[in-house]
């Protein structure tokens, strides 16, 4: 099998980068075809280059070209499998024993807000160290583009290519070969195979990445500290992986979907679930676990963006909390046997009212009306309890009328 190396150096301070991967090639790769692609000035810029390559029994190949353009063309002139390989990464165990039954197999980098780009990247298998089955791939990609007829009106897109394009009012960015994975799928690298290698994230080009970078010193002296001891970039991906999910992309961090309740709403809550409980502390704390739990899960179908919630997730992960605490809170333990279907029946009727609320059907559109406000049935069971049928019916129509008026705008449309 091929390795093929796009060797890149713009500049002759970025030579190390560029000379990085020869020397631990053999480590990651010890039996397979090397081919080192020379690009453009980098022979000029890095004079070892040469007897780099000679130094791991490399082919090399002329080229003027940029790393996207490069790895189309080995899609289109290749027929067998072969790698691609960066310059800027460091190999402590052999690659080829790295399963490779699917069409893609790499380094998956998740979805982020990226501060170089400015914009949301979304998911790829990086192609710093990637495997490719280019017969694969074409016949996967001829069979993911057979739904569309082939018009002028219909032209798919590059899938190799990088590419920025808005959505809903915020910038995405799809870099090199994010838009094949999306396609067609892949395989990603275990923890185990992550931890044979390292690699420098935009190694041939930090002189224009960096100064966009908030945090571009304590980074700076990261990839210093590894350059110098590359031990040190074993099991470093964790660290990157950290870095990415403290940039997420879709999250009440910088979206702020779910607002703060006021003072003021709260004590108003608080004199509510008062009198419904009768001053019963712990099923006020049932009934506080399950309005909390009834409006986290709204707010996550609420804050949906394309089928994913805009809830960081903490967030999210608060909603199930609440609803674990209101399933194990003593006051529902004794009374599971009339609490529970109350749920059951809660959940059947919120589905209902999500299905239908944009129904081109009139009646149910104004079932789901009614029905959003199911959560108010465990309510009125609980005032059932603890005040009797009276309290339960003096409770129930204030309770129904309040969350109208709440939720419907003077001309009674909802809101």
């Amino acid at each position: 099998m091929k390795v093929h190396v796009l060797a890149t150096c713009r500049k002759p301070e970025l030579a190390p980068f560029t000379e990085l991967v020869f020397k631990t090639l053999r480590v990651g790769f010890p039996t397979y075809d090397v081919v080192v692609h020379i690009n453009g000035e980098a022979s000029d810029n890095c004079p070892s280059l040469p007897d780099l390559c000679k130094g791991v029994n490399a082919e090399t190949r002329l080229v003027n070209t940029i790393h996207h353009t490069w790895i189309e063309s080995l899609l289109q002139s290749e027929s067998d499998p072969f790698w691609i390989l960066d310059t800027d990464v460091i190999f402590y165990e052999s690659i080829e024993e790295v399963g490779v039954s699917d069409a893609l197999v790499g380094c998956r980098i998740p979805e982020w807000q990226d501060e170089f780009s400015g914009a949301i990247t979304r998911p790829r298998l990086h192609p710093s160290l990637l495997y490719i089955n280019p017969t694969l791939v074409r016949a996967k990609l001829a069979k993911f583009l057979s739904v569309l007829p082939d018009t002028p009106f219909t032209p798919p897109c590059n899938f190799i290519n990088p590419l920025c394009l808005p959505l809903d009012g915020r910038m995405y960015f799809h870099d090199t070969m994010s838009l094949l994975y999306h396609a067609i799928g892949g395989r990603a690298f275990t923890a185990d195979e992550r931890d044979k290698f390292f690699h420098f994230n935009f190694g041939s080009i930090p002189d224009i990445v960096l100064p966009r970078l908030k945090d571009a010193e304590p980074m700076t002296a990261a990839r210093k500290a590894v350059m110098d001891n590359p031990e040190l970039g074993r099991g470093a991906w964790r660290a990157q992986d950290e870095y990415y999910a403290s940039k997420p992309a879709l999250s009440a961090k910088d979206l702020p979907v779910i607002p703060e309740i006021k003072p003021e709403d709260a004590a108003v809550a608080i004199k509510w679930n008062s009198e419904l409980c009768c001053g019963d502390r712990d099923a006020m704390h049932t009934t506080d676990m399950w309005y909390q739990f009834c409006h986290g899960v709204d707010d996550i179908l609420d804050t949906m963006q394309d089928g994913r919630p805009k809830m960081s997730r903490a967030q999210i992960l608060s909603v199930f909390f609440k609803g674990m605490l209101f399933y194990n809170s003593p006051f529902y333990a004794n009374n599971r046997n009339l609490l529970f279907p109350v749920a059951i029946q809660a959940h059947n009727m919120y589905a209902d009212s999500v299905e239908w609320e944009q129904s081109p059907l009139k009646r149910r559109r104004a079932m789901a009306d009614v029905m959003r406000t199911c959560g108010n049935e465990m309510f009125f069971i609980i005032a059932l309890l603890k005040g009797g049928e009276a309290h339960m019916r003096e409770m129930s129509p204030r309770i129904r009328d309040r969350d109208w008026l709440g939720q419907h705008d003077d001309q009674g449309r909802p809101t």
